[in-house]
């Protein structure tokens, strides 16, 4: 079993403190190691250092050196500019294929939450046993809400029990629902959010680019044949001309034999600073990081630090943001829209505050 840990993206929801040069995945907001830490962490008991493979911005490659530093460095690739999760997940592959095409290929996202590490590991063993026929597989998590942000997988015939697990055929991968037919969705119980984690082995993914994109697929090989992925000179200008395109339009919607095991791993993309205040409130039992006097106030995330002090009264279900260049205050139900905050710095052209 190899990983490739995708640590791309730069977090914008999570404004003022995920900045473009250290997106959330390189902050240690729920406990004292990274959030890219974490994951490799989670990892770790079904593969070595050496079987990790991290796809991340070529600006992030020493930051991702320092975090991970049992992981070899020519195992660390970084992209020009981000151009979507099928090719970061093609580079990745080209850097496993020479090693051993039949291995099992499991793909993360550097940026999750996951509180049952062993039912994850778990999981992944038995979409193992899947992969190795020649399925695509995809952990699909139980859905808890009706919730919009997230896109389904609606899954049809049974494909039996994995490891303790069951596996289902998929019938289709939709995109974010509007509410009403998240709501059908849940209550059919046909359906699994899409957590973007995948596991197929090496070679089976390669020939899904040969066959689905294959004008990505002979981009890929450009680079491979110009020095390979870990070698920034070989991305040249190859780069530019790719499309920006995900591994679920490109690949995971259009090809056949595709598997998903239904989970409840504890997950959370924690995509803003609301979904970071329920899983701090669950682990904690309160909201706040840093100095804080609060009158009547609850149901409130304080995060700041311990130079200075934040004082509240009245607040209910709100979000106080401190790093000391920027104060975001904002009700908790608008946390969606700290995006809208940068999007609006980026007019202005306040560089500084992004």
């Amino acid at each position: 079993m190899y990983a490739l840990i995708m640590a791309g993206g730069t977090g914008t929801r999570l404004w003022p403190r995920s900045r473009v040069a250290t997106p959330k995945q390189f902050l240690p907001l729920l406990g004292q190691r990274t959030m890219l830490q974490e994951t490799a962490d989670r990892i770790l008991p079904l593969v070595r250092p050496e079987q990790i493979i991290v796809v991340t911005g070529q600006r992030y490659i020493d930051l991702v050196a320092e975090q991970l530093p049992d992981v070899p460095r020519e195992q660390l690739i970084g992209e020009p500019s981000g151009r979507g999760s099928a090719p970061a997940i093609g580079l990745g592959a080209l850097a496993m294929l020479p090693h051993e095409p039949q291995a099992t290929m499991v793909v993360l996202s550097s940026d999750h939450q996951i509180r049952k590490a062993d039912v994850f590991r778990a999981a992944l063993q038995a979409a193992e046993e899947l992969a190795q026929q020649g399925y695509l597989v995809t952990l699909g998590i139980q859905p808890t809400e009706p919730q919009t942000g997230y896109g389904y997988i609606q899954r049809r015939a049974p494909l039996g029990q994995f490891n303790g697990f069951a596996a289902y055929e998929v019938e289709r991968f939709v995109e974010k629902p509007q509410r009403a037919t998240a709501e059908a969705y849940v209550q059919s119980g046909q359906y699994s959010w899409n957590a973007g984690i995948f596991v197929w082995r090496v070679d089976t993914i390669m020939a899904a680019f040969a066959e689905h994109l294959p004008q990505l697929h002979e981009e890929l090989g450009a680079i491979e044949r110009a020095g390979g992925p870990s070698n920034p000179a070989a991305f040249g200008a190859v780069w530019d001309g790719i499309e920006n395109i995900t591994i679920d339009y490109g690949i995971m919607e259009r090809a056949r034999r595709i598997a998903v095991i239904p989970v409840d791993i504890g997950w959370s993309d924690v995509g803003d600073w609301d979904s970071l205040a329920e899983l701090a409130a669950e682990d904690q039992g309160q909201l706040v990081q840093g100095q804080h006097v609060g009158i009547d106030t609850a149901n409130t995330l304080i995060y700041g630090n311990s130079d200075r002090l934040i004082a509240t009264i009245g607040l209910d279900n709100f979000l106080v943001v401190d790093t000391g260049d920027a104060l975001l205050v904002a009700p908790r139900d608008r946390a969606q829209d700290v995006k809208r905050i940068v999007d609006e710095l980026k007019r202005q052209g306040r560089t500084d505050l992004l």
